[in-house]
């Protein structure tokens, strides 16, 4: 992938294993950024599906949870960027799940301890994809 603009306004994400404070935080952001739509688009938490009410500003605001990364990616085929806060070797396993959706094409792993040998596969992968790992 070429050196740019890896992100937009108008760029959003899906969010890997449900956590509340820092995807608040985002649509927090998001709001004082002045965005028109937040940044979260869907949340992927395994075994669960429906809505999570989380707020915009003063508004709240109900953003879907899937039960997987592929339905997350077809409900939300605009979503591009993928955010893993999943724990280290299940990070690994779930962000080169999202790789392999077309419509993926960052994927920001947040988390400790992800094996050096995952690490690695990763990164080849997304260079040989034209995508990007964080």
């Amino acid at each position: 992938m070429a050196t740019g603009n890896l992100f937009s306004k108008t760029t959003q994400a899906l969010f890997y294993n449900y956590k509340q404070l820092p995807i608040q935080r985002m649509l927090d952001f998001d709001f004082l950024c002045g965005r028109e739509t937040p940044s979260v688009a869907g949340i992927i938490n395994p075994g669960s599906e429906g809505f999570q009410k989380l707020f915009f500003g003063q508004e709240e605001i109900a953003i879907p949870v899937h039960a997987t990364i592929e339905a997350a990616c077809a409900a939300h085929p605009t979503a591009d960027v993928f955010i893993n806060f999943a724990s280290y070797r299940s990070a690994a396993a779930s962000s080169m799940a999202a790789l392999k959706q077309p419509t993926i094409r960052v994927a920001a792993i947040i988390a400790e301890g992800v094996p050096e040998a995952d690490t690695k596969e990763l990164i080849a992968y997304a260079r040989a994809n034209n995508k990007v790992i964080n």
